[in-house]
């Protein structure tokens, strides 16, 4: 999402998608190894603030011959013993969907291209979210037009997303997350 939206920000944005354990961000920040890193939760210290921006949530592309992609919308445990194909590194939607799709199997991928290869020549479902729907890897993924996307109404299908910062950076951060929240994807 931040590539789609960076010319709108003022000045050099050097973007990372390394994900860093929640464990790492105070220190990450306190020794300056990164001005703004993006969570889950709320962090609030004597250094440090967060400003909300948002919510996550996921949806599905699921095979047209699959009864559920005629919906539109399903929930987790709609979604009993399916395989999904699953980015390796999604952070707490890990978690997420392995507590509560029943008997799914995860075929977890590591290589974003081997995955959209995988995604486009098979039938296997496949989550994206808010965030990553507007990205070309995601897109890629619907070309074959083989599959319909359909969002999970679910109680557990959201993350708030903030973004922390030092306090003493507030004036340079400040206005990039309020870029940040006002183009979150719905």
């Amino acid at each position: 999402m931040l590539n789609q939206i960076k010319d709108k920000i003022e000045g050099q944005l050097n973007i990372s998608e390394q994900t860093i354990k929640p464990a790492e961000v105070i220190d990450r920040l306190q020794t300056f190894n990164d001005r703004l890193i993006f969570t889950n939760q709320e962090i609030t210290t004597d250094d440090i603030e967060s400003m909300y921006l948002g919510v996550e949530y996921l949806g599905v592309g699921i095979d047209k011959f699959n009864p559920l992609s005629q919906r539109q919308h399903i929930s987790f445990a709609d979604l009993a013993g399916l395989s999904f194909l699953v980015v390796q590194d999604i952070g707490p939607w890990r978690q997420i969907v392995e507590a509560h799709i029943p008997n799914a199997s995860f075929l977890y991928q590591e290589d974003l291209s081997a995955m959209s290869q995988i995604s486009r020549y098979s039938n296997f479902p496949f989550f994206f979210s808010n965030l990553s729907q507007v990205t070309s890897t995601t897109g890629k993924r619907f070309e074959n037009n083989n599959r319909n996307a359909v969002r999970i109404d679910d109680p557990h299908n959201q993350i708030e997303f903030y973004g922390a910062y030092l306090k003493r950076e507030r004036e340079t951060i400040q206005p990039i997350l309020r870029i940040i929240g006002q183009n979150w994807p719905e």
